[in-house]
């Protein structure tokens, strides 16, 4: 199988493992989704508390998300895996046990579910984070476009099997299977073996790890502007998503059972662009893509607004599912392709926190401009803020990673330490000296910039470059890190990626012997008075 086909991940046992228990939870996740909206609309006749079971599954994901991902990056991942997957079997069994004996209210609904989709929450970077890191790094976007399709097939399944248990056997029957789901995750976990990872360091802490994953980010050119693009992107986007049921209902006179095709064009979209986007890949430039499958979704959304034929609008569905997955399943790609190993499950937290809260706001926003403005005009009004959202992206910087952006190295100089120092003794300040003549001097500021950026995202603050007044061709760069075991986290996160770019500034050093000096803060001997 050619290494770039969409299935050529599955040849690695792991992953296939890890990939058919992540299709296993996403289904178990949609059957509580629509299935208990359903039951709720049995229990009452209160839209609103209907709505709530959406909310119940989604608002985790803005309270518990990024945490989870700290905490993913921070401790044992198959462990916090099975405390995840174990908080969703408790509630999804209390569930079982509540309909079973005729006890199960709104409220315990809505708080169970709650529940559930708390520790789906918690879960959600953890697992992507493991899945991606059982591969090689090169054939990450055929995985994350397999992952794509484990979704819209779920999407689908989930909720015609639930629907199908809760018409033949019951209400409870549901919930046990959803159980059993957990409980076949859990005893998968229990006999995977992971790699061990020996840290010489002391963990972060909780706060540490957040700031260290927000700052990491935040100096990654390539990570701001996906993060950027799937935010407008997909919050102007969602207008078609939000509005389907009114276009199925009111603009094309259909039942639920034809709102559920339509929401299955946009599936069968998503899985044939899934299928293709390795392939496109190597063929099309990653910011063409996006722009290409934005401007098709903005056509398609207006297109929509303005025909009432039903065929048509399922045909255009399908190419708005297509284009949906060149946005969004390209910028997923990025993202998880630009994270180092060691703040991973951070990033793909952040990137699901902006997903999910593009959805949210998106949705909430454009149903209310549709009761001022009507459907029709807030589909075409949706169709330009997508393009308008373009040209504030403009500037992005879309690239696929490396393996040598991750792989973290030794540093070679050796720390001359004359007393000993306390790991929370600090801050450190770092100065090295280097020259440069005239005519190199463009090619070594840039090259001075880069390496201050990588210094920055592993833990750097206060980064600057000097010219000395005294000697023009002499620059010292001199930044700051927060304590001594802070400075030793921030060489232990160096990449080949970063070595190598620091490499070539090496070349403007002046002398390796006294290029490099460190300094730690002094206590003020009054302090203690």
């Amino acid at each position: 199988m050619n290494q770039g086909a969409t299935w050529y991940p599955l040849k690695h046992r792991q992953f296939r493992l890890f990939w058919s228990a992540g299709a296993v939870i996403n289904i178990a996740i949609w059957m509580q989704t629509v299935g208990a909206a359903w039951i709720m609309a049995g229990l009452t006749d209160s839209a609103w508390m209907v709505s709530l079971v959406q909310t119940a599954m989604t608002l985790p994901v803005f309270l518990f998300g990024l945490p989870g991902g700290v905490i993913a990056d921070l401790v044992n991942r198959k462990y916090w895996l099975l405390f995840t997957q174990s908080v969703m079997l408790t509630a999804a069994s209390i569930l079982f046990v509540l309909a079973a004996t005729g006890s199960l209210s709104t409220w315990m609904l809505l708080s169970l579910t709650f529940l559930l989709g708390t520790g789906s929450a918690l879960s959600m970077s953890a697992w992507m984070a493991v899945t991606l890191t059982l591969i090689p790094r090169e054939i990450v976007p055929a995985a994350v476009a397999l992952n794509a399709i484990s979704t819209n097939v779920a999407r689908a399944l989930g909720p015609a099997i639930g629907g199908l248990l809760i018409a033949v056997a019951g209400q409870a029957s549901m919930f046990l299977l959803i159980a059993c789901c957990f409980m076949g995750v859990i005893l998968f976990l229990f006999g995977w073996r992971p790699v061990r990872v020996s840290n010489v360091l002391p963990p972060e802490t909780f706060l540490g790890g957040m700031r260290s994953g927000l700052r990491y980010i935040r100096h990654s050119v390539s990570l701001v502007s996906s993060l950027k693009q799937v935010f407008i992107f997909t919050s102007c986007a969602s207008a078609l998503w939000a509005l389907l049921p009114l276009i199925a209902k009111d603009q094309l006179q259909m039942e639920a059972d034809g709102y559920g095709l339509l929401m299955a064009a946009l599936g069968a979209g998503a899985v044939i662009a899934a299928l293709n986007l390795t392939r496109l890949y190597r063929l099309v430039a990653l910011r063409q893509l996006v722009v290409v499958g934005a401007v098709a979704f903005a056509i398609v959304t207006a297109a929509v607004s303005l025909t009432d034929v039903v065929w048509v609008v399922w045909l255009l569905l399908v190419i708005a599912g297509i284009a949906w997955m060149a946005v969004n399943a390209t910028v997923a790609t990025i993202v998880q392709t630009c994270a180092a190993d060691w703040v991973r499950a951070r990033v793909a937290s952040v990137y699901l926190l902006m997903y999910m809260g593009a959805m949210a706001v998106g949705g909430a926003v454009w149903g209310l401009i549709a009761d001022y403005l009507g459907t029709t005009n807030s589909l075409l009004l949706a169709a330009v803020s997508i393009v308008l959202g373009l040209w504030l992206t403009r500037d992005g910087v879309f690239v696929l990673g490396s393996e040598a952006d991750y792989r973290t190295v030794s540093q070679t100089d050796e720390l001359v330490v004359a007393a000993e120092i306390n790991h929370s003794d600090g801050p450190v300040s770092v100065e090295i000296s280097y020259w440069a003549l005239d005519e190199f001097q463009q090619d070594f500021i840039k090259c001075a910039y880069a390496v201050g950026q990588s210094r920055r995202r592993n833990g750097a603050r206060n980064w600057r470059l000097y010219r000395d007044l005294a000697d023009p061709n002499r620059f010292v760069e001199r930044f700051i890190v927060e304590s001594w075991l802070g400075y030793l986290r921030q060489r232990d996160r160096v990449t080949q990626a970063d070595q190598n770019t620091e490499s070539q500034l090496q070349r403007y050093v002046i002398s390796t012997d006294v290029a490099t000096k460190r300094y730690i803060h002094q206590p003020n001997a009054m302090d203690g008075w």
